[in-house]
């Protein structure tokens, strides 16, 4: 079995969730399973299907950037000496840099693969709050063209920017959606009844757009259920003004509940009428597969990763980005017209089920690994 290491900065914690510990037992019938990344305590934890290195993260969120990104560097030399590690999955090409160092400087022979889940730069300099944000830009362009060009793969979530981004450098490629616990999100027979929106609070998630459009469409069409905002604040300032908006105008049905674990968000799915989104970039959002397991249609922008493939094979209904008047609109076909909705609901479901269920995320992986190996 080939030793495979994810190198990111997701903390799993001391013990595994289920949904965690059920991913890497999918992709432990394949390979040996190792990650590294930052918690609370420097630490290595052997679990079952999965062994995980912990770097103690620095207080300073720009000093666990600079300390993971770019001066792990013995750190990982270390651990990929110590474990024979055979491949390497960096989670976004500025994670890259130090496994494609490595490479270079003391293994030829490992295999490299840069993942792709949207525009990372993107997400880190809009949900945070940074100075010298033109500096940082262009520093982490450069590493990216560095990664790119000496990584070995590309993995990513949606098909036309991966093979975009692909042909560029002129690298292999496989695609396929991102974990999603389908034990958790599934179709139940709940009453169905108010709107969702789940996503952190940040301007790239347009929820300013969907708390106007959806309270003008309330009024006009004395519509009386609610809206439920579920997710993290990142933005405090951005957070603020959402909040400002509602008080300022009295809008009683609409409603922010916070962060949610995910078994209290497929609740919330599989008891509501419809997911709403106002995107203006997406990966391939995971929210999506997770609502159309739970049989939860939706209403999204049609951008790239939202308007292929939900949007053209069924669940998601397609409005203009920004387009209040398009929003309102199939907002009021929706809700006009229950056989519709129903139709909605068994499409949403059909296209989830075949983008995820029991083994497709290890089978996926395998595949991938395999084709690297060619």
């Amino acid at each position: 079995m080939k030793n495979l290491l994810f190198y990111g900065s997701t903390n799993y914690g001391k013990k595994l969730s289920n949904s965690d510990n059920l991913k890497f037992i999918e992709l432990d019938k394949h390979f040996n399973t190792h990650v590294m990344t930052l918690g609370n305590n420097r630490e290595n934890i052997k679990h079952n299907n999965v062994q995980i290195s912990y770097l103690k993260k620095p207080k300073l969120i720009i000093s666990q950037y600079l300390y993971f990104y770019f001066f792990n560097f013995r750190n990982f030399r270390k651990y990929c000496f110590e474990n024979k590690i055979d491949i390497v999955s960096a989670k976004d090409p500025i994670a890259g840099f130090i496994p494609v160092m490595y490479k270079k400087i003391y293994d030829n022979n490992i295999k490299i693969i840069i993942e792709h889940h949207g525009d990372f730069l993107d997400l880190l300099l809009n949900q945070r709050k940074f100075n010298l944000k033109f500096l940082i830009k262009i520093i982490a362009k450069s590493i990216s063209e560095f990664t790119y060009k000496n990584c070995d793969f590309i993995r990513g979530v949606e098909k036309t920017y991966t093979e975009k981004l692909a042909d560029k450098y002129n690298k292999n490629y496989h695609y396929f959606p991102a974990w999603v616990d389908y034990t958790i999100f599934k179709k139940e027979n709940l009453n169905r009844k108010n709107f969702l929106f789940i996503g952190n609070i940040i301007p790239r998630k347009g929820v300013d757009f969907i708390i106007k459009n959806f309270n003008d469409f309330s009024l006009k069409n004395n519509f009386k259920e609610k809206l439920l905002i579920i997710g993290e604040n990142q933005n405090s300032d951005y957070f603020n003004k959402c909040i400002d908006f509602v008080k300022q105008n009295e809008i009683k049905n609409i409603e922010f509940l916070g962060k949610k674990s995910q078994d209290e968000i497929s609740y919330l799915l599989s008891s509501s009428r419809l997911l709403i989104m106002a995107s203006n970039y997406e990966g391939l959002p995971r929210v999506l597969i997770e609502s159309g397991l739970c049989a939860t249609p939706s209403l999204g922008t049609d951008i790239q990763g939202i308007k292929e493939p939900f949007g053209s094979d069924g669940g998601t209904l397609i409005y203009q980005l920004n387009n209040s008047v398009e929003f309102k609109s199939q907002l009021k076909i929706f809700v006009n017209d229950k056989n519709f909705e129903n139709e909605l609901q068994n499409k949403a479901h059909s296209l989830a089920t075949k983008m995820s269920g029991a083994d497709s995320f290890g089978d996926n992986w395998n595949r991938l690994i395999e084709s690297l190996y060619e």
